[in-house]
């Protein structure tokens, strides 16, 4: 879990709510926000922070996820920085950004639950971070402030964030990189380049989170998406080379540093532990296909109640085209299908891999 030492997906054109105002080449949007946004975010921001970390270090580590990945993480902390380890043998069943993470909070204040917590709390930083980010832009300020509010008091949200396992900094990712992805192909010149950059970043920093999903899933979003509003142009767009770069540069180095001291690294972690988990049945956790449709409204109680109104609005899409306020709602709508659908297939399920389905649900 845990996820970012990053910068927030927060561009230099924060215009609210005008469809087209990032396709406008217009001076405007290339102007610097003023002193007073970037207060008002910042004390948004800063609420978000205390409100995922004031109560972090209440309670003891839950055995037996919680207390593993902090042991691992302290097990590093120890000794080697760069090999996730249990009880001094490798343990490559997630990648290493949650443990780097907890390792930096650990020397900073000292091994407790609290710095085994940071990780989490930071990937429901970003996630939380990048959804009022996109709001603001796409919806305006009022139903941006109400939006993190809504996902802020989630009581999925807030345990995500306050739980040590992998799943919210993963989550946190992909949202980054999805908004990120939908911002930048909207714009244009520098502002197009660094979203997309932003968005490649995320995805490498999912991978380093919980594997190959932090990019499959980004891609499982945006593609469809764009392939229904016949964008051809923009699919092309997406693979900007400095981004694909950026990701390059974050996901191989540990990875190959790995498989160089252990042979036999790519066939576990890879094959093994993402192919052969999501088709197989060996692991535990096995559960219908219905799993998460009964599960997730019960645990985004009480805004889930509001669900209704919001499926009638998404029934009412009748077009996608690009500028369109429908190609909104479809977004929303195909986003908490795929991870969803995706999650639903195999028949081990647990809850909080649909996190990255939070934002838009």
């Amino acid at each position: 879990t845990g996820v970012q030492t990053c910068a927030l997906p927060i561009s230099s054109d924060t215009s609210d709510t005008s469809d087209n105002s990032d396709m406008s080449t217009s001076s405007s949007s290339l102007h610097k926000p003023p002193l007073w946004l970037w207060e008002r975010t910042g004390v948004i921001l800063a609420a978000l922070a205390l409100w995922l970390l004031v109560t972090a270090g209440w309670r003891p580590l839950l055995l037996p996820d919680e207390g593993r990945y902090a042991s691992v993480a302290w097990e590093m902390w120890r000794a080697d920085a760069l090999v996730p380890t249990l009880n001094g043998l490798p343990f490559f069943h997630k990648p290493p950004l949650l443990y780097w993470l907890d390792m930096a909070a650990f020397s900073l204040l000292g091994v407790n639950a609290f710095a085994a917590r940071i990780g989490p709390a930071l990937g429901a930083f970003v996630l939380g971070a990048s959804l009022y980010v996109h709001l603001r832009h796409w919806h305006g300020e009022r139903v941006a402030r109400v939006g993190l509010v809504l996902l802020a008091t989630t009581p999925f949200f807030f345990v995500g964030g306050q739980y040590v396992n992998h799943d919210m900094g993963v989550a946190g990712c992909i949202t980054a990189a999805v908004l990120a992805a939908v911002r930048g192909l909207e714009s244009v010149g520098p502002q197009r380049r660094a979203w997309l950059i932003q968005a490649w970043l995320f995805c490498g920093l999912g991978v380093l989170a919980k594997g190959l999903i932090g990019i499959v899933l980004p891609g499982l979003v945006v593609v469809p998406w764009l392939l229904a509003q016949k964008r051809w142009k923009d699919l092309l767009g997406l693979l900007h080379p400095f981004g694909v770069l950026v990701f390059i540069a974050v996901v191989l180095p540990w990875m190959v540093a790995m498989q160089s001291r252990f042979p036999g690294f790519f066939d576990y972690f890879i094959v093994e532990q993402h192919f052969k988990r999501y088709q197989g049945t060996v692991f535990n956790n096995q559960q219908p296909v219905w799993f998460y449709l009964a599960v997730v409204p019960l645990l985004t109680l009480p805004w889930s109640l509001w669900l209704w109104p919001a499926l009638r609005r998404v029934r009412g899409v009748r077009s996608v085209r690009p500028g369109g306020q429908d190609r909104k709602w479809a977004l929303y709508a195909w986003w908490v299908v795929a991870i969803v659908g995706f999650f639903s297939m195999p028949r081990s399920k647990l809850v909080g891999y649909v996190l990255p389905a939070l934002a838009p649900w």
